[in-house]
Formats: C-alpha cells, sequence, structure tokens
C-alpha cells in the first residue's frame, strides 16, 4: 500500500506541474479544453492531499526520526517543514486559478497558474531533498 500511495503522490505532482503548463500554453485560445483542465488541475490539487496525509501519518515519523538522527537533521527541520505548509495552500492557489478560468478572467489566472508550477516544482525538489536526508 505505501508504494501505491508513494506513485500516486509522485504521480498526482507531476500532473499538477504539466497540466497548468498546458494550460498556460492554451489560455489565450479560449477553448472547452482550458476550462476542463483548470477543473481537473484543482481537484487533483485537493485529491493529492489523500496520499501525501496517508504517507505522512503512516510512515513519515519513523523516516522523521532517521533524518533527524542523520547527517541532514536541517533536512526535516527546514525542508519538510516548510514543503508541509505549502502542501496546504498549493490546493488553495490551484483552485482559485481555476476559479478565474471558469468565470472568464483568464489573463488574471496567469499569475496563479504560475505560482501553482513553481511552487509544485519547489515541493518536488523539496520532497528529493528530505528524501536524500534519510540516507545522507
Amino acid at each position: 500500500m505505501r508504494d501505491l500511495a508513494l506513485f500516486a503522490h509522485i504521480i498526482l505532482g507531476l500532473a499538477l506541474i504539466v497540466l497548468p503548463i498546458i494550460i498556460l500554453l492554451n489560455l489565450k485560445k479560449k477553448s472547452s479544453l482550458v476550462r476542463q483542465l483548470s477543473a481537473l488541475s484543482a481537484g487533483i490539487s485537493w485529491l493529492l492531499l489523500l496520499p501525501a496525509g496517508y504517507l505522512y501519518l503512516i510512515f513519515y515519523p519513523a523516516t522523521k526520526t532517521v533524518i533527524k538522527a542523520g547527517a541532514w537533521p536541517w533536512a526535516h527541520s527546514i525542508v519538510m517543514e516548510t514543503k508541509e505548509h505549502w502542501g496546504l495552500l498549493l490546493p488553495v492557489i490551484a483552485t482559485v486559478a481555476a476559479l478565474l478560468v471558469l468565470t472568464g478572467k483568464q489573463k488574471e489566472s496567469r499569475k496563479w497558474w504560475a505560482l501553482t508550477i513553481v511552487l509544485a516544482v519547489l515541493m518536488a525538489v523539496m520532497g528529493r531533498v528530505v528524501k536524500m536526508g534519510a540516507y545522507a
């Protein structure tokens, strides 16, 4: 079950990077595809909380102990703490971006989609740093 949750977490996270890029590239076309992808992105951002929460509650306590006892205790103290809080903001940001598209405010949504992409990429990098902290 752990691997399934981990793969779901990674795949949904990658989708939350790729879909907003596609949305930004097609925003000026005002097609129904952009509206559908916006709604899908917002949905995925909330769905991503399920495997993330499962991994965090069930498996992270042991990993946290290993990280804090290792050579990179800051990987938890700084990086994971930041990732946890930003992870709670990501669905809100993606939902605001989607609502702007769905209400016809495509131009205003551009910055929100860019923020979604940047935040999702940074969280992926931070996830990798935390993983490396467990092995350092």
